[in-house]
């Protein structure tokens, strides 16, 4: 017996290893510890995207000491994910292979305390920046710090403890971090700090990529485009659904006990990295990787020159399904089906001159173009024929069934690809029913060919269903009264109704019944199951969706029925009749008071005419006002622009023109040596650099924006204040900012006009001022539901009463050769009318640093829709 007992065990395990999917087993090495980061992959395995496509996932967790790189390209991973420092990796001769960037710019940043007096690049020299290797090392971080003519040199780099409170307790003076995570630790503990964002300075790098290694891609190529294929489908659930990936997280993959509010705030800020300037996920542009790999070889950090095309796996064939070399060697042979569908279930499946036509066909194109199978529809008269020539195998698939016990022994189903629900038809004067369950002693028709038809009778007993060959029948022994009602598919019903006018019947109830169909292949045929499946999983819920939309819109066609009108003309024509006698009665007694009627009606009208004509000119009039004041306005800030351009490309195209001679000259007298080109170059390059983002900056002065749209307030004042920069710095103006980085609607290039005008004419009030030092001061704050900004001086203040004069066009305090007066006119205008909110100034008086000062105070209230 003990013998016996372990056949039948061995037996049992054997049947169900070989009934088990054969999944390919594959590892992903993290770079961190468990959070939001990894979301997309977390969902991928929990949600069997991995799976569907044949992959059994393990996902490694991080520790101290593992490098991604180097446990994919020894083999002891086949994936990993790692930052744009993997070319560098690359370059030392590591055979790894980039798949796509989740990150568009890089989520690295540095931050320092606001009382730290850390205020820009050029205060870094000196100061204790707590870093990892990793993190100095991003071109990102070095190409921002050299932008601004900081050498690496001058930075004290001291090593990473991870922990947010040195940065707090000032055992740092810089700290590098995500802007995903540390922000929202500092704003917790009620910390104010300053940001300094390599995107912000144009150095947008990718991040977090997923790689591979060359091995795996030239000996399972099938497997590492599912393992792409099935992440990106997951961080696209993940971003769509962040709260429900919260949850899985915290619960799942929680390793540090991160907070749910914390991850939500993780999950949003990564969001907004992935879309960062693209809509397509994952993206690698070929120009913007060759610009990261030349600022590593500009660095001098490549010590092998690579092809950056050869780093990147670009798939142009996003529409094709992944399949295994057994099953294209399958399709090479076997590549011609022949499919059985539902003839009479429009809008769904159906024949139109011997066409097949619906949603179902038009699903099934997606599948040959996924495929690459070309399908042969068999067309039989009903659904009963069309499900006996699948059962008696005269053809291989199926395109609609539903999935049953017996169904199971001749077929193998995929995931249902549409639900239908049922309705019940009826005359128009049978009563709305809540439930079948309240139709007792009814005759209600349904097709006995339905799989629901023998449910229904079971579990309503006390009604008489009566078994009909189609949906026409049915609705024709409903209108003859043989029946009371008829059940039958949703849109199915719905397009018979009215494709043929009938207005004698009506939909009683949507009931709580419905079917789930699916592609059935012959159980037979394991390969062709596997292969059908494989494209119905790679087939979205969105795609599937606007598929039946576009199938699903019923045009509503009625005949008119004519009686009506005639008896309304009728009418018409007897009260016209009666009214042209009445008329003729009135005329010949109120002649003279019809002359009167009219002289006074042209008098009128002449009078309407000219006032028409003046409000019309007085309109236009004032149009041209405002199209003059705003021409104004702008040709006024050009001027002040172009001077700000010419004053701050002096110093860099000086420096541009004094290395290229210098090098010139050195090469003449055979005197040019290795370092003095490479310095000279790197002076070059930087000052290029410089220059080209101060016309980023100059560029959002004067970019239009036609619509409203979200953009970051702190982001948007720091363009204002780079395009001024030059000019408070030779007027040693010293700008004290409380700004938090929150996004507001509205005109970014309007807001920038804004701030220019009143930050210049602070500028000028403060040369005339009498105070040794000249501030201003710049508070940013978002309470509920408005938005809060403060900008004062300590010039003196506004000698003017009252003091909202200074709105009104052409009013100026300055010098005529001075002002225009139009500035702060049109700074009104925009708050107001621009951007839903509101301007104020007034005069104050405050102490800083122990000294009193007075000055102006302008208040700008914003109204956050």
């Amino acid at each position: 017996m003990k013998i016996i007992l372990i056949f039948i065990l061995s037996i049992s395990f054997f049947l169900g290893t070989l009934n088990a999917k054969d999944l390919k087993k594959v590892t992903l090495q993290l770079s961190w510890f468990d959070q939001f980061q990894f979301a997309g992959y977390y969902i991928a395995k929990e949600k069997g995207f991995y799976e569907e496509l044949g992959l059994d996932v393990e996902i490694r967790p991080f520790n101290f000491g593992i490098s991604a790189p180097d446990e994919v390209d020894n083999g002891n991973a086949n994936f990993g994910i790692g930052r744009e420092t993997l070319i560098l990796d690359r370059a030392k001769g590591k055979k790894i292979v980039a798949l796509y960037a989740l990150f568009q710019a890089t989520p690295l940043i540095l931050i320092a305390k606001e009382d730290s007096k850390i205020n820009k690049i050029e205060d870094f020299v000196n100061k204790k920046i707590m870093t990892t290797s990793d993190d100095s090392s991003e071109v990102s971080i070095k190409a921002m710090i050299s932008s601004k003519k900081v050498k690496i040199e001058q930075l004290n780099f001291i090593k990473h403890t991870h922990n947010i409170d040195d940065l707090i307790n000032n055992k740092t003076d810089i700290i590098s971090a995500y802007i995903s995570k540390s922000p929202y630790d500092l704003d917790k503990k009620g910390i104010f700090y300053k940001i300094f964002d390599p995107k912000d300075y144009g150095f947008d790098m990718y991040s977090d990529l997923l790689f591979t290694s060359e091995d795996m891609l030239e000996n399972n190529f099938d497997v590492v485009m599912a393992f792409k294929k099935a992440s990106l489908k997951g961080w696209t659930y993940a971003y769509s659904n962040i709260y429900e990936t919260v949850d899985l997280i915290f619960q799942k993959y929680n390793s540090q006990n991160i907070s749910k509010e914390a991850l939500s705030y993780e999950g949003n800020e990564l969001k907004k990295l992935s879309y960062y300037n693209t809509k397509v996920l994952g993206e690698i542009k070929s120009e913007k990787l060759q610009r990261i790999y030349d600022l590593y070889n500009v660095m001098g950090l490549i010590p092998n020159k690579i092809d950056t095309k050869k780093f990147v796996e670009y798939d142009n064939d996003n529409n094709k399904v992944f399949l295994t070399k057994e099953e294209k060697l399958y399709l090479k042979d076997n590549h011609h089906f022949k499919i059985c569908v539902i003839p009479n279930i429009k809008p769904y499946s159906y024949f139109e001159n011997n066409d097949f036509k619906g949603f179902i066909s038009d699903y099934f194109k997606i599948i040959e173009e996924k495929t690459g199978i070309e399908f042969e529809v068999i067309k039989r008269d009903s659904f009963k024929d069309s499900l006996s020539a699948f059962k008696n195998k005269q053809c291989d698939i199926h395109t609609a069934l539903t999935k049953t016990e017996d169904r199971l022994k001749f077929a193998n189903f995929t995931k249902s690809h549409v639900n239908i629900p049922f309705i019940l038809i009826s005359k128009q004067d049978f009563p709305f029913i809540e439930s079948l369950s309240t139709l007792k002693n009814k005759k209600i028709g349904i097709m006995s060919s339905y799989n629901i038809s023998k449910k229904l009778k079971e579990k309503y007993p006390n009604i008489e269903f009566i078994d009909v060959k189609s949906l026409d029948e049915g609705i024709k022994k409903v209108t003859n009264k043989q029946l009371d009602g008829h059940i039958d598919l949703l849109y199915t019903s719905l397009y018979k109704l009215y494709e043929n006018n009938n207005t004698k019947l009506k939909v009683s109830n949507k009931l709580d019944i419905d079917v789930d169909l699916a592609v059935a292949v012959r159980n037979d045929n394991e390969k062709l199951f596997e292969i059908i499946n494989k494209a119905v999983n790679d087939i979205d819920e969105k795609k599937i969706d606007e598929l039946l939309k576009s199938w699903v819109n019923v045009e509503y066609k009625k005949n008119t029925d004519y009686t009506l009108l005639w008896i309304i003309l009728a009418l018409a024509g007897i009260i016209f009749l009666a009214l042209l006698y009445r008329q003729k009665i009135l005329n010949k007694m109120n002649i003279s008071l019809n002359k009167i009627v009219k002289e006074k009606t042209e008098e009128l009208v002449k009078i309407n005419s000219n006032l028409e004509q003046r409000i019309k000119e007085e309109v236009e009039e004032n149009l041209r006002k405002d199209m003059l004041l705003q021409r104004q306005a702008k040709m006024a800030s050009m001027g002040e622009m172009l001077e700000n351009i010419a004053h701050q490309w002096r110093q860099p195209l000086s420096v541009i023109s004094t290395g290229a001679s210098g090098i010139r000259i050195k090469k003449e007298i055979n005197d040019l040596d290795d370092k003095f080109l490479f310095d000279t170059l790197e002076s070059i390059i930087n000052s290029s650099t410089y220059l080209s983002q101060t016309i980023d900056d100059f560029r959002y002065f004067f970019k239009p924006d036609k619509e409203k749209r979200r953009f970051c307030i702190k982001d948007c004042f720091e363009k204002s204040l780079n395009i001024l920069s030059s000019k408070f710095n030779n007027k040693n103006i010293k700008i004290i900012k409380n700004i938090n980085k929150f996004d507001v609607l509205g005109h970014q290039s309007e807001l920038i006009q804004v701030f220019i005008n009143i930050l210049n004419n602070a500028k000028d009030a403060l040369e005339q001022s009498q105070y040794e030092k000249k501030l201003i001061f710049v508070d940013i704050l978002k309470l509920e539901n408005k938005i809060l900004i403060k900008i004062k001086d300590n010039a003196g203040g506004i000698d003017l009463k009252p003091l909202d004069k200074i709105f009104e066009p052409y009013f100026t305090t300055k010098h005529k050769s001075q002002g225009t007066g139009i500035g702060l006119y049109m700074v009104d205008q925009i708050i107001s009318k621009h951007m839903n909110g509101l301007i104020e100034v007034s005069n104050i008086k405050y102490t800083y640093e122990q000294a009193k000062y007075k000055g102006a105070l302008f208040t700008i209230t914003l109204y956050d829709e």
